[in-house]
């Protein structure tokens, strides 16, 4: 591989994931909701008072253990790389955060949206930002985070379908985060709080992020391989 084309690809690879986590504190300021694979950390992060980066990778060193107990002996040791992966993640997201406490907090200061129109059209800016960190980071195929990992190991140890199982296990975090935001954080009141973990902008990242990258897919994915030199066969999304 160039030096020229390793450089684009660990941009693009460090990059997505960065877009990935400012677009979790912008969904932070809307308060309709935070992204599903984020819901529980952030619950967690409200009952333990520590920062958003913090128990993000509490939870992925935990999924890590879950692939671990999936996969047993087909378990891939380069996923263990995930931590380091993890940390530039949840380094980012205490970076560009809004909790004072947290590392950079760059966005402590940033004007909330007042009427609910704005809160919306700030989740629709987070529906894309994520997609956009989803395509140019995923389509890499480099090491993945944990999070991303235990779908696929439900995938291999089981035969189902990946689709299913990243769609059951996005599910199972947010029902996670539900419990813990009626339990914890104030009832069937908190979902009307500033700080409220589920609402309808977090289903509206699970449902439309998947549609964001299927479309850059279709329409910039081959250019996209091109310009980083990637070899794979083209399928049927991109062909339609």
């Amino acid at each position: 591989m160039k030096p020229l084309t390793f450089v684009k690809r660990l941009i693009c690879y460090l990059g997505g994931m960065a877009l990935i986590a400012i677009s979790i504190n912008l969904s932070k300021l809307a308060a309709l909701g935070i992204a599903p694979v984020t819901s529980a950390s952030y619950a967690l992060e409200q009952i333990w008072g520590i920062t958003l980066g913090a128990t993000t990778y509490i939870l992925m060193v935990v999924f890590l253990l879950l692939q671990i107990l999936i996969l047993r002996k087909n378990f891939p040791i380069r996923n263990l790389f995930g931590l380091l992966v993890t940390f530039w993640f949840s380094f980012v997201i205490d970076l560009t955060g809004i909790d004072p406490n947290a590392v950079g907090h760059l966005m402590v200061n940033a004007p909330r949206p007042q009427s609910y129109i704005a809160r919306l059209l700030l989740i629709g800016v987070c529906v894309v930002l994520t997609g956009i960190g989803v395509f140019i980071y995923v389509r890499l195929q480099w090491i993945p985070m944990p999070s991303d990992g235990v779908p696929d190991a439900l995938h291999k140890a089981f035969g189902w379908n990946f689709g299913n199982c990243k769609t059951l296990f996005d599910t199972s975090l947010v029902a996670l985060a539900v419990i813990l935001q009626l339990v914890y954080l104030g009832g069937l009141s908190s979902f009307t709080g500033s700080s409220v973990v589920v609402r309808e902008g977090t289903i509206a990242m699970a449902v439309l992020v998947g549609q964001v990258v299927k479309l850059l897919t279709r329409f910039f994915g081959e250019k996209y391989d091109r310009w980083l030199e990637l070899d794979r066969p083209r399928n049927r999304d991109e062909k339609h």
